[in-house]
């Protein structure tokens, strides 16, 4: 399974931890969620609901309201046991530094209303060492640029600009998810007094 199909089945499991759905408003939330860029086609989510209904992830709802009415019959489905219990390990699984990182991380995020604080303490924990990694590679890569003879002398402002600005925006998000880290901590400290 590509890590795109991970990113959709946890999201997926994740908004049906909180109550039945059909496919079509699971299709309109998560292309909001990922949007405006970046849309899911019919063509990969429905496939992908197929796949989580045969291996027991997942049920159809078979209730009145689907059989009532005219047009096109919405189906909802409600998660299951064992779609439970792989939407935890999902949220616990760490997440392969590729393009998607930040959208996937996204979708653990927003599915903290379903997790205890030691898993959200885990995740956020995983997203700092991510940070720490892109931070890392930023200053690794302006350290090249400044003694790279092959890069025309014209072009190396412009490009420690570009490091410049990623290197901004890593700090923002660090600065970001020590709060956050920060906030959970305190909320377990609470609770276990």
């Amino acid at each position: 399974m590509g890590g795109g199909n991970a990113i959709y089945e946890l999201y997926i499991l994740g908004e049906l931890m909180g109550g039945n759905l059909h496919g079509y408003l699971l299709h309109t939330i998560l292309n909001q969620v990922v949007g405006p860029l970046r849309k899911i086609s019919w063509g990969v989510l429905y496939p992908l609901i197929r796949r989580l209904e045969d291996e027991g992830l997942i049920e159809q709802v078979l209730d009145e309201q689907t059989h009532k009415g005219r047009g096109k019959k919405r189906k909802p489905y409600r998660i299951t046991q064992t779609g439970k219990h792989q939407f935890y390990l999902l949220m616990e699984e760490p997440i392969a530094y590729t393009a998607d990182y930040d959208l996937h991380f996204q979708i653990k995020l927003s599915n903290f209303c379903n997790v205890k604080d030691d898993v959200k303490l885990i995740i956020l924990h995983q997203y700092k060492d991510h940070l720490c990694f892109i931070r890392r590679h930023i200053e690794d890569n302006r350290a090249q640029i400044v003694h790279f003879n092959q890069i025309p002398d014209v072009e190396k402002p412009h490009i420690l600009n570009v490091l410049d600005l990623r290197s901004k925006q890593v700090e923002v998000n660090e600065r970001w998810i020590e709060e956050k880290i920060q906030e959970v901590k305190k909320a377990l400290s609470v609770d276990n007094h």
